[in-house]
């Protein structure tokens, strides 16, 4: 099934949660993408990945595996929908998101995105 994604920002973690970040996410994990995103049937959910972005906005490496594979499965929703440039600046970019065409599956009644 298809979906648009209608939202897309970039915010800093302090941002998204006040007092701390939840367990599992790295010291690393600095920013976070919220994807606003309606099936063509018109559900409307919602999908974030956390991630460590440079200075020059392209995506880090990360030191932990937990948080260097949240790394890579955004690497590899960028290079699937979005840009085949490996040093694609997602802080730049990230406006022009809006109105992308993506996979979607549902899963026990939630939907995600397919990478």
């Amino acid at each position: 099934m298809k979906a648009t994604i209608k939202k897309a920002e970039l915010r800093r973690i302090d941002d998204v949660f006040k007092k701390h970040k939840p367990q599992g996410l790295g010291f690393s994990d600095n920013d976070a993408i919220i994807l606003n995103l309606k099936t063509k049937t018109g559900k409307v959910f919602s999908e974030t990945y956390y991630c460590r972005l440079k200075g020059d906005g392209t995506l880090g490496h990360s030191i932990t595996k937990t948080s260097e594979k949240r790394q890579q499965n955004l690497r590899n929703f960028i290079k699937k929908y979005i840009s085949k440039d490996k040093k694609y600046n997602v802080r730049g970019n990230i406006s022009k998101w809006k109105g992308k065409e993506v996979e979607v599956e549902e899963i026990e009644g939630s939907l995600i995105i397919v990478i």
